[in-house]
């Protein structure tokens, strides 16, 4: 008896590896192959990498997602979403075909067989195909269209993977991003009327340009990334070209950049370049002379070289207090602040008064600005303290998350949130509590990051399976 007890251990061993194995071996992409060869935006929502990186357990995302509801959905293997002809679709692997029949059915799906594959309509518009191994849903669609999508759903259901979109240039990118949740699309899919007010002033063809995105969830924050990318080199130089308009941080305002801010952004800039550049565009290059003719822009945005900082502080009291700060190579724009005080300036309400060869103030409609210059740097506030002090109250906790980054904004969540929850906004929103603070960095046009840090001491999927 006992040899029989060491082999059944034996056996359990087995067993529990491969199960481990399956889990753990890497993504399974076999939905893939049922992606439409046209389609213009594909996506991955893998679960397993998603449980594994965060450290969750199947348990707990099936209470998640289904309410302890069984959905003859294989979690293991990563869904896919589409989009294809102006719809959407979406693919996901099954466990249970049988599971999954009746879930759809609670929701009063009515099923039926045909071309030996199950069929339903989700809301009156969207069609659902599957069988023992897959589903596929796709939508809008009503009346007649229903056929032709049935035919579309029939034809990817059963094509074999070297026919499908997985063959495409879109899922090649999408496969070599790491995220459990991605995203490629190319910009010629979406929306015209949503892009308009970003590309009017660039000349690229958007069908030569692509948006990736993609999503981490780990314990201590939650991060979405996307950016730019093209296959085309003219295409590539110009969005270089949107890269030099800001140069990378080096930290400069680190030593006084306000530690108890509720919001601060801090970007990298050239003034002999940014001068340049904002008279290339007709728009800016208006703004800039109008502002000329109040005092010299140009003289003072000239002597910016390096970083640049806005932080936005003291909200106890509903009236937040603003200090601008800037790296200089010289203050000479200074020495000029008496000119300013002419005729034009006065009859657009502004009055500039030099305090002393490093200090001044400008009323605009009996309104005070305070504004100076110190160790090679800009103050401009509200408050005048501000501008004679000028120094943090601590050393900046986020400077070595700035490395490498051309723009960095940081949102102080804690702090905000007694004033929202003052003002009855949190009840729309009651995670906010949970976390710390959301940065948002740009490093280039291809890398741009937003994190939400959480809490100490929260598990924020745990919270959402409580919501």
């Amino acid at each position: 008896m006992k040899k029989y007890g060491i082999l059944a251990a034996l056996v359990a061993v087995v067993v529990a590896g491969i199960v481990c194995w399956q889990l753990f071996k890497g993504r399974d992409d076999s939905m893939a192959s049922s992606i439409p060869v046209d389609a213009t935006m594909v996506g991955r929502l893998d679960l397993k990498t998603l449980v594994v990186d965060y450290g969750m357990d199947f348990a707990d995302l099936k209470q998640m997602l289904s309410e302890d509801r069984e959905t003859g959905i294989k979690y293991q293997t990563a869904a896919y979403v589409f989009a294809s002809k102006g719809q959407l679709g979406a693919i996901v692997a099954l466990s249970d075909e049988d599971e999954f029949q009746a879930m759809l059915e609670k929701q009063g799906c009515s099923i039926e067989e045909q071309r030996g594959m199950k069929w339903g309509v989700l809301n009156g518009n969207v069609l659902v195909g599957f069988d023992d191994d897959r589903a596929m849903l796709m939508g809008p669609a009503v009346g007649s269209e229903q056929e032709g999508l049935r035919n579309t759903i029939y034809a990817c259901m059963k094509q074999k993977a070297s026919e499908s979109g997985k063959q495409e240039r879109l899922y090649k990118i999408l496969d070599k991003r790491k995220e459990p949740v991605a995203m490629v699309a190319n910009f010629s899919s979406l929306p015209a009327d949503m892009l308009k007010p970003y590309t009017k002033y660039l000349n690229i063809p958007l069908e030569q340009l692509d948006l990736t995105a993609g999503f981490i969830a780990e314990k201590e924050r939650l991060t979405l990334k996307f950016g730019l990318q093209s296959d085309y080199a003219e295409t590539n130089k110009q969005l270089d070209h949107l890269e030099d308009l800001l140069e990378e941080i080096d930290g400069d305002l680190n030593q006084t950049l306000p530690a108890n801010a509720l919001f601060s952004i801090v970007m990298g800039v050239d003034g002999e370049d940014l001068v340049e550049r904002l008279r290339e565009n007709k728009v800016s290059r208006t703004a800039l002379l109008a502002a000329n003719m109040v005092l010299d822009l140009d003289m003072i945005l000239k002597s910016l070289d390096g970083d640049v900082a806005l932080s936005v502080l003291n909200m106890d009291n509903d009236t937040p207090n603003v200090l601008f700060q800037a790296k200089l190579d010289n203050d000479k724009f200074m020495k000029k602040v008496g000119e300013w005080n002419d005729a034009t300036s006065r009859s657009m309400g502004f009055s500039f008064y030099a305090q002393d060869n490093n200090q001044a103030v400008c009323m605009y409609n009996g309104t005070p600005i305070y504004f100076g210059t110190k160790d090679k740097r800009l103050l401009i506030s509200d408050s005048e303290a501000m501008i004679r002090g000028g120094n943090a109250d601590a050393k900046w906790s986020l400077a070595s998350e700035m490395k490498g980054k051309r723009l960095f904004a940081t949102l102080d969540i804690a702090h905000l949130f007694p004033l929202l929850d003052k003002n009855g906004v949190t009840r729309f929103i009651p995670l906010l509590q949970h976390f710390e603070r959301m940065n948002f960095s740009l490093r280039d046009a291809r890398d741009v990051q937003v994190e939400l840090v959480v809490s100490k001491g929260t598990d924020i999927f745990k919270e959402l399976t409580k919501e």
